[in-house]
């Protein structure tokens, strides 16, 4: 852990020991971390990143102004905090969801969230079916209290259970898998630079970043590697924007915490999203459950828009992305763009 997250740990636990909250849900949350991708700027000064911070920490408490337990300072910073910029600056609620069922014992199980009219959360648990029917009722419990936490209303959840079934490679697998690794050990070790040797296909595919240059050097000494390892086969060469895939993974994360910031509420009737990323413009694109007919759909989109919006614009600066475009687009149950 950094100095930085030392610090804003000792200070977020100073501004919760203010807020009374049931020990369980403290002792659930007072572990969050400043994570990476939510770092602000070195020039902000140290008393903005306390509050923000425990602002955050309110989020997954599920403390919120009309509470019971409420402190009036960091109310009213939590409040000058885009909602879904709450969403981003805590843990995600798969993440969230994954350590409460680890730290109430369960280390055999797969964790599923899938979007829908209503988004379900399923958790399998290595077992039988007897086993998923004598954990249901605890589990379910524990996906509740999470999901609660964060003032989320519309989901379903499901346990079950699954029999693990591991199959062997085959011999030509392991062959192949040991030629990858071979070949890619050979090319960094000639000077190039490398990101992964794939042997797997009718041709052995090398990517590369696209600040490496040495295309046909690559792509010969790849043939002759592999010539030497036994492998006669074409070599095709991918080169990679690794700034554009940073960027669009800045972008990424910002719509998972739109998704789930508003499908996980009734009131913005979200059932998924899309998105396209090209030359440094993002389209994102919402469905909702909405008729244009509806009543509400000309205020739900509306709202929708203005909380993207606000979360984008105050992330947006801060990052990599900061000189990207980007645009809106709301869509109804047909798929037909909705046009507010």
């Amino acid at each position: 852990m950094s100095t930085e997250d030392k610090l804003i740990k000792r200070e977020l636990e100073e501004e919760m020991k203010k807020i009374e909250v049931p020990s369980s849900l403290y002792d659930f949350a007072k572990n969050i971390k400043k994570e990476e991708k939510r770092m602000t700027p070195p020039r902000k000064v140290r008393r903005n990143r306390t509050f923000k911070v425990a602002a955050a920490a309110m989020i997954a408490l599920g403390v919120t102004a009309g509470s019971a337990f409420f402190n009036p300072a960091v109310a009213e910073m939590a409040s000058k905090i885009p909602y879904l910029g709450q969403v981003f600056q805590t843990k995600s609620v798969d993440t969230m969801l994954w350590e409460a069922l680890e730290k109430e014992g369960y280390h055999k199980f797969s964790l599923g969230m899938t979007p829908g009219n209503v988004t379900s959360f399923e958790i399998r648990i290595e077992g039988s079916e007897k086993d998923a029917e004598r954990e249901r009722e605890k589990i379910t419990a524990i996906t509740e209290k999470v999901l609660k936490s964060k003032g989320y209303d519309s989901y379903k959840i499901k346990v079950s259970s699954y029999i693990p079934q591991v199959t062997p490679l085959t011999k030509e697998e392991e062959e192949l898998t040991k030629l990858g690794v071979n070949l890619e050990a050979e090319l960094k070790q000639s000077g190039f630079d490398i990101l992964y040797v794939n042997p797997f296909n009718s041709q052995i595919e090398v990517a590369i970043p696209k600040t490496e240059t040495s295309v046909e050097e690559i792509k010969q000494a790849t043939t002759l590697a592999a010539k030497n390892e036994g492998y006669e086969k074409e070599v095709t060469i991918e080169i990679v924007d690794i700034e554009k895939n940073n960027r669009e993974d800045i972008w990424l994360g910002y719509m998972r915490s739109i998704y789930e910031g508003l499908a996980l509420k009734k009131e913005y009737h979200v059932t998924g999203y899309g998105y396209s990323y090209k030359k440094n413009k993002m389209k994102m694109i919402i469905k909702t459950n909405l008729k244009p007919s509806d009543e509400v759909a000309k205020e739900t989109v509306i709202k929708i828009r203005e909380e993207i919006v606000k979360f984008v614009e105050s992330e947006k600066p801060k990052s990599n992305v900061k000189e990207d475009e980007y645009e809106v687009i709301i869509r109804d149950k047909s798929g037909n763009d909705l046009p507010y």
